[in-house]
Protein backbone atom coordinates (compact mmCIF):
# COMPACT_ATOMS: atom_id res chain seq x y z
CA UNK A 1 0.00 0.00 0.00
CA UNK A 2 1.22 3.49 -0.68
CA UNK A 3 2.18 6.01 1.99
CA UNK A 4 -0.46 8.40 0.61
CA UNK A 5 -3.08 5.71 1.28
CA UNK A 6 -1.99 5.49 4.92
CA UNK A 7 -2.15 9.25 5.40
CA UNK A 8 -5.71 9.07 4.11
CA UNK A 9 -6.46 6.32 6.64
CA UNK A 10 -4.96 8.04 9.69
CA UNK A 11 -7.93 10.38 10.23
CA UNK A 12 -10.27 7.41 9.72
CA UNK A 13 -8.37 5.37 12.33
CA UNK A 14 -8.55 8.32 14.68
CA UNK A 15 -12.28 8.71 14.16
CA UNK A 16 -14.03 6.85 16.96
CA UNK A 17 -17.69 5.97 17.22
CA UNK A 18 -20.02 6.35 20.16
CA UNK A 19 -18.51 4.30 22.98
CA UNK A 20 -18.73 5.10 26.67
CA UNK A 21 -15.29 6.05 27.93
CA UNK A 22 -14.54 7.25 31.42
CA UNK A 23 -12.11 10.16 31.26
CA UNK A 24 -9.81 10.88 34.17
CA UNK A 25 -9.99 14.63 34.72
CA UNK A 26 -6.74 14.64 36.71
CA UNK A 27 -4.81 14.59 33.42
CA UNK A 28 -3.42 11.07 33.72
CA UNK A 29 -4.21 8.13 31.49
CA UNK A 30 -6.55 5.43 32.75
CA UNK A 31 -4.62 2.98 34.93
CA UNK A 32 -5.79 0.12 32.69
CA UNK A 33 -3.51 1.27 29.85
CA UNK A 34 0.11 0.34 30.35
CA UNK A 35 2.83 2.74 29.15
CA UNK A 36 5.11 1.04 26.62
CA UNK A 37 8.38 2.66 25.55
CA UNK A 38 8.95 1.76 21.92
CA UNK A 39 12.08 3.91 21.87
CA UNK A 40 13.56 0.71 23.36
CA UNK A 41 14.59 -0.96 20.09
CA UNK A 42 14.74 -4.48 21.56
CA UNK A 43 11.19 -4.18 22.88
CA UNK A 44 10.06 -2.70 19.56
CA UNK A 45 11.56 -5.67 17.68
CA UNK A 46 9.74 -8.12 19.97
CA UNK A 47 6.42 -6.36 19.41
CA UNK A 48 6.95 -6.19 15.63
CA UNK A 49 7.64 -9.93 15.60
CA UNK A 50 4.34 -10.74 17.32
CA UNK A 51 2.17 -8.06 15.63
CA UNK A 52 -0.30 -8.95 12.90
CA UNK A 53 -0.06 -7.09 9.58
CA UNK A 54 -2.81 -4.48 9.28
CA UNK A 55 -3.85 -5.78 5.87
CA UNK A 56 -4.61 -9.17 7.44
CA UNK A 57 -7.11 -7.75 9.95
CA UNK A 58 -10.75 -7.94 8.96
CA UNK A 59 -13.30 -5.30 9.86
CA UNK A 60 -16.72 -6.53 10.92
CA UNK A 61 -19.70 -4.35 11.73
CA UNK A 62 -20.78 -0.98 10.40
CA UNK A 63 -18.86 2.30 10.39
CA UNK A 64 -19.90 3.21 13.92
CA UNK A 65 -19.47 -0.22 15.41
CA UNK A 66 -16.42 -1.49 13.53
CA UNK A 67 -14.66 -4.38 15.24
CA UNK A 68 -11.35 -5.81 13.99
CA UNK A 69 -10.77 -9.56 13.79
CA UNK A 70 -7.81 -11.75 12.94
CA UNK A 71 -8.29 -13.68 9.68
CA UNK A 72 -11.05 -16.27 9.90
CA UNK A 73 -11.59 -15.59 13.60
CA UNK A 74 -15.00 -14.78 15.08
CA UNK A 75 -13.47 -13.43 18.29
CA UNK A 76 -12.59 -9.69 18.20
CA UNK A 77 -8.81 -9.19 17.91
CA UNK A 78 -6.70 -8.38 20.97
CA UNK A 79 -3.03 -7.73 20.35
CA UNK A 80 -0.58 -5.66 18.33
CA UNK A 81 -1.07 -4.50 14.74
CA UNK A 82 1.72 -3.32 12.45
CA UNK A 83 1.76 -1.37 9.23
CA UNK A 84 4.84 -0.84 7.08
CA UNK A 85 6.04 1.45 4.33
CA UNK A 86 6.70 -0.14 0.94
CA UNK A 87 10.39 -0.56 1.86
CA UNK A 88 9.46 -2.61 4.94
CA UNK A 89 10.17 0.10 7.55
CA UNK A 90 7.62 0.31 10.34
CA UNK A 91 4.95 2.97 9.88
CA UNK A 92 2.48 2.10 12.66
CA UNK A 93 2.40 -0.14 15.72
CA UNK A 94 -0.89 -0.14 17.58
CA UNK A 95 -2.81 -2.13 20.16
CA UNK A 96 -6.30 -3.57 19.88
CA UNK A 97 -8.43 -4.91 22.69
CA UNK A 98 -11.63 -6.75 21.84
CA UNK A 99 -11.43 -5.40 18.29
CA UNK A 100 -11.09 -1.69 19.18
CA UNK A 101 -8.05 0.59 19.35
CA UNK A 102 -6.98 0.41 22.98
CA UNK A 103 -3.61 1.37 24.35
CA UNK A 104 -0.66 3.00 22.66
CA UNK A 105 -0.43 3.64 18.92
CA UNK A 106 2.89 4.77 17.49
CA UNK A 107 3.61 6.20 14.02
CA UNK A 108 7.02 6.82 12.46
CA UNK A 109 8.18 8.84 9.46
CA UNK A 110 10.11 7.01 6.71
CA UNK A 111 13.32 8.54 8.14
CA UNK A 112 12.71 6.59 11.39
CA UNK A 113 11.77 9.59 13.54
CA UNK A 114 8.64 9.29 15.66
CA UNK A 115 5.60 10.92 14.07
CA UNK A 116 2.86 10.38 16.61
CA UNK A 117 2.03 8.70 19.89
CA UNK A 118 -1.67 8.36 20.62
CA UNK A 119 -3.41 6.60 23.48
CA UNK A 120 -6.79 5.01 22.84
CA UNK A 121 -9.38 3.55 25.14
CA UNK A 122 -12.28 1.54 23.69
CA UNK A 123 -11.69 3.09 20.26
CA UNK A 124 -11.55 6.69 21.45
CA UNK A 125 -8.56 9.02 21.62
CA UNK A 126 -7.43 9.90 25.14
CA UNK A 127 -4.10 11.64 24.50
CA UNK A 128 -1.96 12.47 21.49
CA UNK A 129 1.55 13.80 20.92
CA UNK A 130 2.94 14.71 17.49
CA UNK A 131 6.46 15.30 16.19
CA UNK A 132 7.66 16.93 12.99
CA UNK A 133 9.86 14.87 10.62
CA UNK A 134 12.99 16.56 12.00
CA UNK A 135 12.18 15.24 15.51
CA UNK A 136 10.87 18.52 16.93
CA UNK A 137 7.75 18.14 19.07
CA UNK A 138 4.69 19.84 17.59
CA UNK A 139 3.96 22.96 19.65
CA UNK A 140 0.29 23.04 18.61
CA UNK A 141 -0.77 19.46 19.35
CA UNK A 142 -2.42 19.12 22.73
CA UNK A 143 -4.95 16.33 23.18
CA UNK A 144 -5.56 15.43 26.83
CA UNK A 145 -8.50 13.48 28.29
CA UNK A 146 -9.97 13.15 24.79
CA UNK A 147 -10.11 16.88 24.13
CA UNK A 148 -7.85 19.13 22.08
CA UNK A 149 -6.09 19.59 18.76
CA UNK A 150 -3.69 17.34 16.84
CA UNK A 151 -1.69 18.64 13.86
CA UNK A 152 -0.42 16.21 11.21
CA UNK A 153 2.69 16.85 9.11
CA UNK A 154 3.77 15.50 5.74
CA UNK A 155 7.26 14.07 5.20
CA UNK A 156 8.62 17.53 4.34
CA UNK A 157 7.40 19.00 7.63
CA UNK A 158 4.40 20.91 6.29
CA UNK A 159 1.23 20.84 8.39
CA UNK A 160 -1.58 19.36 6.29
CA UNK A 161 -4.29 18.41 8.79
CA UNK A 162 -5.61 19.93 12.01
CA UNK A 163 -7.90 17.53 13.89
CA UNK A 164 -10.08 18.64 16.79
CA UNK A 165 -11.22 16.09 19.37
CA UNK A 166 -14.00 16.29 21.92
CA UNK A 167 -14.59 13.41 24.33
CA UNK A 168 -12.27 11.23 22.27
CA UNK A 169 -14.09 11.73 18.99
CA UNK A 170 -12.89 13.60 15.93
CA UNK A 171 -15.28 16.51 15.52
CA UNK A 172 -13.53 18.37 12.69
CA UNK A 173 -10.48 18.28 10.48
Amino acid sequence: MSVRYYFTLIPLFLLGCAVDVDYDTSGSVDAGIQRIDLDDLDLRKQIIAQAIDDDRLESKGDCCNEIMHAPQDDVPYTGWMKSTYSDGKIFILGQYKEGKENGYWYHWYPNGNKMEETIYQKGKVLESLVWKPDGMKCPDTNVVNGNGVAVSYDHQGQAYLRSIYKKGELITD
